[in-house]
This record gives C-alpha cells, structure tokens and sequence, in this order.
C-alpha cells in the first residue's frame, strides 16, 4: 500500500498492512527550527515556501503525510485579530484580541476563505502539494479556538454561561465559514481534514457545555465534509475523559488525543478510528528508547494512527521524530 492508500483505508475501517505514522499540521505541525534551517522565503506567508517545508518534513521526519498549515492564525485574523509573525524560532501567535461586540464583529467582516490571504496561501500549497501517493491534509481550527483566538477568551467563556444564545451566534456565524474553508481546502486536492480545537477541551467546557457548544457544531461541519467524501479526524486537547463519550454524536472517521488520555479506554468508548498519542514532552527531550516504547504502548493500546499528541515544540529535534517514525515503518501492528 501506498502511504495515502494507508491512512485512508484505516479511516474508513478497513485492513492495512502496517499502522501509518503522520503528523497532520496544523497545531500539531512537525515543521520546527531544524526543518526550517535552510528554507528560503516565509513558510507561513508565500504557499510555494510553505509546500516546500512540508515536503522537507515529509522526506526528513519520515511521517507519511503532508500537512498546511503550520500555525493556528489563519481562521482569528480575518476576523480582525492583530498577530505576531513568526520565524524559524517561534510560531506565529495572536498579539491584540478584537474588543469589539460580537455582533458588531459578524457585521464588519465577511469572511470568504479564499480571499483571505493567509486562508488562499494555506489553499495554494495544498494544490501544489496534491498527488496519488502522499495523502495530504488540510488542517482547520475549530469554531471555539478560533472565536477565543479572535476574542478575549474570558468573554467569551463567560458568556458560554451569562449570554449562552448570543455567543452560540457568534460560533454558528464563524462555523460557516470554517466549512467553506473545509470545501475550499477538499477543492483544492486535500484528502483528508483534521479538525482541531484545543480550547474545546474537557478541562475548560465540561462535558454539558461540550455538548451543547462544541458537538453540533462540528457534526455539521464534519457532515457538511463527508458529503464530499473525505474522512474527517478530530483533536481535542487535554483531558478529554469528560467529553469522550458523547464524541460518538459528531460521527468523526478518526479522533486524536493529548497523551493525558488512556487510549484503551477511550478506544472502548468511541465507535471511530484512534489517533496518538506519543507524548510531545517526550518527543522533545526523551532519550531514544523512551520514545520507542512509548510508540509501541500506543500500538498496543489500540491505536490505529500513530501521531504526537499534541502541538510539537519548536525545538523538537528530526532525529527524535525520526525514532517513532522508524519504529512503525518496521511493521509492527
């Protein structure tokens, strides 16, 4: 099998030959200081920059996959998020939170994803990045991150109990256009969309404001996905054990989890896929033989994909990522 064929099959619930080992991008980007040394240009701001980082991740790491974007501000600034440019050493971030009311937000911008400029450079590099053999994965942040990306997060979890209708709006009114980024992004040549919302965790909502915020949101974005025929996998952060159950309503093809979560349990509860969960922490400063056994306790617990559990330091050294990818390349289910 060919590595999209692989990561495909799975997702569909079918026999494979070997688990796959990717790290989809996004939050969850392999794209740190020592895959960017030689790269010329912004890997963020021009799409050929950013295709060629992924592909370098893709050849230098050994994940099976390539993967856009590599920073989690192109779904807040449109929206009138003030943010810092990153570089080779850090990743870019929200500087100034938008204060204005919320209904004066949905009123001054309409988002169109495909006329944003980070949102098109993101779209651009996965057309240059489509192929048949190497899937490709299109990485979108969940309505929740991205409104408290946008937004002070203390107003906006407060109103989640103060003014619940009017903040569901505002997450209805950036849901739109987060499936169109969906759309645009499939259109494009993805095979694959990871949605990502680590704000959305268990240890912040609760599981009734999980269910009542989060879940039929993302049901109508990942059905609104699947009408295209493309597999959706879902990642929350943190602890997730509060919301865990109640995930099989949004009807995800694959979910991923922080290295906090045990993943046979989580395995027992969820009808989908399972993707994980090798501790970042350990990634970045754990000696080989750590790694390994940590990535084979993953396997062995169930897991169908192997990927880190979360957002990989910048500092995370090829050689490490190279150990857990190396040990699944050896076949071992």
């Amino acid at each position: 099998m060919n590595e999209k064929e692989r990561l495909l099959s799975i997702l569909k619930g079918k026999d494979v030959d070997r688990t796959p080992v990717i790290c989809p991008g996004g939050m969850m980007s392999a794209c740190t200081t020592e895959i960017l040394e030689d790269i010329e240009g912004n890997h963020n701001l021009d799409y050929k920059t950013m295709a060629r980082a992924s592909k370098k991740i893709y050849t230098r790491t050994g994940f099976e996959n390539y993967g856009v974007p590599f920073a989690m501000i192109a779904e807040a600034e449109p929206l009138g998020a003030k943010v810092q440019i990153g570089n080779k050493l850090i990743e870019e971030r929200v500087i100034e939170y938008n204060s204005s009311p919320l209904e004066q937000i949905m009123k001054d911008y309409s988002v169109i994803p495909k006329n944003e400029n980070r949102m098109n450079v993101v779209l651009n590099a996965i057309g240059e990045l489509k192929n048949s053999s190497v899937p490709v994965i299109g990485n979108i942040m969940g309505h929740i991150s991205t409104a408290t990306s946008a937004v002070d997060p203390l107003v906006i979890l407060k109103m989640l109990r103060k003014d619940p209708d009017r903040v569901y709006s505002f997450f209805k009114f950036i849901n739109n256009y987060l499936m169109e980024y969906a759309r645009e992004s499939i259109n494009a040549g993805a095979d694959v969309i990871v949605i990502s919302d680590p704000t959305a965790t268990g240890e912040i909502l609760g599981g009734k404001n999980f269910s009542k915020f989060a879940a039929p949101l993302y049901k109508e974005m990942i059905d609104s996905i699947h009408s295209l025929n493309v597999p959706v996998i879902v990642h929350i952060c943190g602890n997730a054990n509060t919301i865990i159950e109640g995930l099989n309503s949004i009807n995800a093809d694959g979910y991923s989890f922080d290295s906090v979560v045990n993943m046979r349990h989580a395995k027992s509860l969820l009808k989908g896929r399972l993707m994980g969960n090798v501790s970042t922490q350990l990634l970045h400063t754990g000696e080989k033989d750590k790694i390994i056994s940590i990535t084979k306790n993953c396997i062995d617990s169930g897991v169908d994909i192997v990927s880190p559990a979360c957002g990989l330091s910048m500092a995370t050294s090829i050689d490490n990522l190279k150990t857990m990818t190396d040990y699944v390349k050896r076949g071992i289910k």
